[in-house]
């Protein structure tokens, strides 16, 4: 009696395997993509809630700022220590490398959001707006179109920015909120 495998059971077993990876690969990189957005939300909430403490515990204005024109090419925080809103040597407290940009990016409602080009914590923690009372909208998404043009496929998180300067993470899958800014 020989031991091994028929050509027909081979062929059956790769069948199953191509049928399987035909099916599970789309999902697995939509898990990829979701996993990268809410890591990179996890990420900035981290840096706003520890620029919000440096802020309180500073009693100085703290910014995050982007370092180069895309929220994908880094953000810096800096305590304000002069009071002129600009970063200046030895006002650092942390940098982020930001992420590959890719698919990916970082992006705001409108060009006249106060946080087009980063956010500004005041000494008491709150987040410094031009206007009053901020839009329910305002704040920063963080989107992965997946390179395709299906809008259900996108994966976004929303970082929405409460009255005290908390920061609320919604998930917002299936939207395009804005274009990279």
């Amino acid at each position: 009696m020989s031991q091994g495998f028929t050509l027909i059971e081979l062929i059956i077993v790769l069948a199953i395997a191509a049928i399987l990876a035909t099916v599970g690969l789309p999902m697995l990189t939509e898990f990829v993509a979701d996993q990268r957005v809410r890591t990179v939300a996890s990420d900035l909430t981290g840096d706003i809630a520890f620029a919000r403490a440096k802020a309180i515990e500073a009693s100085r204005r703290v910014f995050i700022a982007k370092t180069g024109a895309l929220w994908s090419n880094g953000w810096r925080i800096f305590v304000d220590l002069d009071n002129d809103g600009v970063y200046d040597a030895g006002e650092e407290v942390k940098v982020s490398n930001g992420f590959p940009a890719g698919n990916m990016y970082v992006c705001t409602i409108s060009a006249n959001s106060d946080f087009l080009d980063g956010v500004t914590l005041r000494p008491d923690g709150r987040v410094a707006r031009t206007s009053a009372a901020g839009a329910v909208t305002d704040g920063l998404y963080i989107v992965d179109t997946l390179g395709d043009a299906v809008l259900a496929n996108n994966k976004v998180r929303a970082l929405l920015f409460g009255v005290s300067g908390r920061v609320n993470i919604e998930r917002q899958n299936g939207t395009l909120p804005c274009a990279p800014n």
